[in-house]
This record gives C-alpha cells, structure tokens and sequence, in this order.
C-alpha cells in the first residue's frame, strides 16, 4: 500500500496510529487493518540502548523491558516475520513530547537478521545481564536521516583483534558504557592489573591489551593481559571467590583461540586461591599468579595446583 508520509515528517502518535492503526505505546506497534509495524527508536534511553547506526544498519533494540529475557515473541516476532507476513517496518525516532519523527521504511538483513547481546538489569545485583535481541534494520526508501550513532562498528563477518592502550581501563565493557556504575571488585582487579602490568614491564616484558571482536558478533570482548616474552594470556580476578574463578575459566577456555601461537593461560588473583579453586585451575591446565601482602608476585603451575 501507499504510505502517506514522507521520511523527515512528524506527526503526532496519536495521529500516526489514527493513519495506520496499531497501539499507541510500546517499541513495536504492529497494525492489524494495514500490512505495517512502526518502530519507535529513541537511542541513548534505557530501552533504546542499542538503538543506532553502525555502517549500512540500523540497529534496533527488540522490546521486552525488567529483568526478563527478551524472546522472539509478541512484536519481536512481528518485526522477525515482517517480510513473510507482508508487512512494510516503519521507522520512527521519538522526542520528548507527543511528536514522533519518521524515518523511513526498513527491512531485515537477510544474511544477519539479529544478534544477542547482554543488556544491564538495573536494581537487580544478583542478576547483572539479561540477554537481549537486536534487530538489523536496512533501509528501503532512499537514504536515511540519521538518528544516534552507536559506539561499535559493523558487524562483521570475520574476526578482529586489536590492540588496546595499557593505560585505558582494561574492562570498560558494554555495561559500563549503557549505564551501569563499576563495581569494588572491577576496581579492585583493575588496580591489580595495572599493578602487574608495571611489574612486567619492569622486568622488560613486552606486555599489550587487547580487544576481540568475534565474527558476526557486535561486542568487543576485552583481554586484560598478553604476555609476549612468555606467551601467556591473563585474565584478572577482584575477587577470588567460586563465581569469579569459574567466569575467568570460561574467559580462558574462549579467549586463547583468537591468537598464534595459543598463549598459555594464567589467572590473576589478589590472594592465593583456597585449594579447591587452585585444584580446579590445575585440573583445566591454568597457571595461577596472586599478590602477597608485601606486594610480590607468586606463581603456581597446573601442575602443582592439582591436589592429588
């Protein structure tokens, strides 16, 4: 069908929704009389967290709020099926007020529809992350009007490594750049990065950090410390409790395939681990290094972390 408005106009919600049906609140307001979804997009609100361009695509934050996983249901599935059911994805961004903007018609990607990615839950301690969908939006009508601007690139379809600066934070991370305040033990392993980065530079140790951003994936994946001169790769602890130890673990059994020759892996911690913890380091071939009061570095092999 023909749609009467042109990308740049604003109208009223009330309008819009008198124009094309659909609801009047929500991200995703699908219509039942005309073959349309309208999305509403207000990049850098808690809702529109991913909102924004990045190369070709648009990203689209799916709808699903709280600390309850968003799931390919309701009007995530509307704007997933769109092409199947007919259906035009109209654009539009939202200001403070009753006026809404259009931008324009989209459509998915084919190749890369949506992504998952990890979205804060406020006011939840015991729950930091929820997973979240993003939709990539293309547009159909001409070029688009530009509405935010995310901070990370396009999607990929191969994996990059690069190199960060030693003395950026180590572990910004996509939670702290959407809202979410560092923790004591983030700062906590942060200083005690920083601390052995010094050492090892001291020694005349070719120390780097770096960022990995996995093919097809939209967020970098920080590494907190690569050894050169002895080929490890380090993860750091604030905390050396189970929790902690097994995210590291997980770190370790992802972060060492991006890079030749595999480093060997070693975890960071601010004290010596109780010999559970240390067991299960050896047991899964990860070297342990902890800092003495007095402020040295000890170290224990795998092998000699393993209770026998």
């Amino acid at each position: 069908m023909d749609f009467d408005l042109s990308p740049g106009t604003t109208i009223s919600r009330k309008d819009l929704h008198d124009l094309v049906g659909g609801r009047a609140t929500g991200r995703v307001s699908p219509s039942v009389t005309t073959p349309n979804v309208c999305l509403f997009t207000s990049p850098g609100t808690h809702d529109s967290q991913w909102d924004g361009w990045t190369g070709d695509a648009y990203h689209f934050q799916g709808e699903g709020t709280g600390a309850r996983e968003q799931v390919m249901m309701r009007g995530n599935r509307t704007v997933a099926e769109h092409a199947a059911d007919g259906r035009a994805l109209r654009l539009f961004s939202t200001a403070p007020g009753p006026a809404v903007r259009y931008l324009g018609a989209y459509r998915l990607a084919q190749d890369i529809p949506y992504v998952q990615v990890a979205l804060p839950v406020v006011g939840a301690p015991d729950q930091p992350h929820r997973t979240g969908i993003v939709f990539r939006l293309l547009p159909q009508d001409g070029t688009p009007a530009p509405t935010g601007v995310l901070a990370v690139e396009p999607l990929r379809p191969e994996t990059v490594v690069r190199e960060r600066d030693l003395d950026l934070p180590f572990r910004p991370g996509p939670g702290d750049e959407r809202g979410r305040a560092r923790t004591v033990i983030e700062d906590s392993a942060e200083q005690l990065l920083r601390g052995y980065s010094t050492h090892l530079r001291s020694l005349g140790h070719d120390v780097r950090r770096y960022t990995v951003v996995p093919a097809h994936e939209l967020v970098p994946l920080p590494i907190d410390l690569v050894d050169h001169s002895t080929n490890d790769i380090v993860v750091c602890l604030g905390s050396v409790t189970r929790p902690y130890v097994r995210a590291a673990l997980g770190a370790l059994v992802d972060l060492p395939r991006f890079f030749n020759p595999r480093p060997r892996r070693v975890m960071l911690m601010p004290s010596r681990p109780r010999p559970d913890l240390a067991d299960l380091c050896g047991r899964n071939d990860i070297a342990v290094i902890w800092q003495e009061r007095d402020g040295r570095f000890e170290r224990a092999e795998p092998a000699d972390l393993t209770q026998t």
